[in-house]
């Protein structure tokens, strides 16, 4: 079971597979359909049709009988770099680091099919005297927020043994469905990788993961939604996204940890998402926003906070909500 589902993983993008005696005869799309079940056999069918999907290096019909063995390829399209919002501000900037506020649809680094449509790429591109910026830390390609980037390796390593070290104090923001039972509280829960999910990193809690731990408070509250203020103590892969699912208040516009991964799938493949779908999500990108980072200047040792205004889309979405966004944000902790 746990090697078909890291088949099913390779699949989403592209990979191969074989023919077990237990599915020799089969019909091709129905074979698709049942392993790979993120996708119709409709859908499967289509793809077959349209020479994506070959057995044994050779197109075929949807309805061609396999045999134990065959092999299975399933080939991608070659598309662009998928469209982002580059807006970025700077929020520091000195010999030694940079801070810069990142919008919610834009990767830090080149990854999957991001290459030049990154932000590190656009800040080498407007700022040639920067030479090079070396990525800290990380955030999700639909978390807005701080961003710290060393100018030289020596600074990037000191600052990563901060962050390591748990030195780094980390705010978030985020508008949430549902109602938080009290004011502040502590999520304390483990985690480590979600093996039944279809995505790859997707985190999950599980008794034998890792250590993690988020301090939560309330600062507003709606008639079914509530915008949050999240200090994660550890770094774990999406901490805050996980963990606020796990006691039942799913970030908006999360299309992995929300109402369903599928809306994830759906994105990658370039599917559009149906009116009912895109109620669901509430959102069009996680409503998730770093806030703040509070760190030591790795070489002068002074205290530095670099804080980011609330984004145009998340002040949107909490005016539409009844919230004066010039009233959401917690007073920035200064030293």
């Amino acid at each position: 079971m746990a090697a078909d589902r890291e088949t099913i993983r390779t699949w989403v993008r592209a990979g191969s597979a074989q023919v077990a005696a237990t599915h020799a005869g089969w019909r091709l799309d129905r074979y698709l359909a049942q392993r790979f079940t993120y996708r119709s056999r409709t859908q499967w069918g289509r793809l077959v049709r349209e020479g994506r999907i070959t057995v044994d290096g050779r197109r075929v019909r949807p309805s061609h009988a396999l045999r134990c063995g065959a092999r299975i390829d399933y080939v991608p399209l070659q598309r662009a770099e998928p469209p982002i919002d580059g807006a970025y501000a700077l929020l520091h900037e000195d010999a030694h680091l940079i801070a810069v506020s990142k919008s919610g649809n834009v990767p830090i680094h080149p990854s999957g099919r991001y290459f030049r449509h990154t932000l590190l790429h656009r800040l080498l591109a407007e700022h040639p005297e920067w030479e090079r910026l070396h990525v800290v830390h990380r955030l999700d390609r639909e978390t807005s927020g701080v961003v710290l980037f060393g100018r030289d390796r020596e600074t990037t390593a000191r600052l990563a043994c901060e962050f390591r070290e748990r030195r780094v104090l980390k705010r978030y923001l985020a508008l949430v469905a549902g109602q938080p039972a009290e004011e502040h509280f502590e999520i304390d829960l483990p985690l480590g990788p979600a093996r039944e999910s279809l995505i790859r990193k997707a985190v999950g809690v599980r008794p034998d993961g890792l250590a993690a731990r988020t301090r939560v408070r309330v600062l507003h509250r709606g008639a079914d939604w509530a915008w949050l203020e999240a200090q994660p103590e550890t770094g774990r892969l999406h901490q805050i996204r996980v963990h606020l699912r796990a006691v039942g208040l799913p970030i908006m516009g999360d299309k992995v940890y929300g109402h369903s991964e599928r809306f994830f799938l759906k994105f990658i493949e370039d599917e559009p998402l149906s009116a009912a779908e895109q109620q669901l999500l509430a959102l069009p990108r996680q409503a998730l926003h770093a806030y703040q980072i509070r760190i030591r200047h790795p070489w002068t040792a002074a205290p530095l906070a670099v804080t980011a205004p609330l984004p145009p889309d998340l002040a949107a979405a909490l005016a539409e909500r009844g919230l004066d966004p010039r009233q959401a944000c917690p007073r920035p902790i200064v030293d």
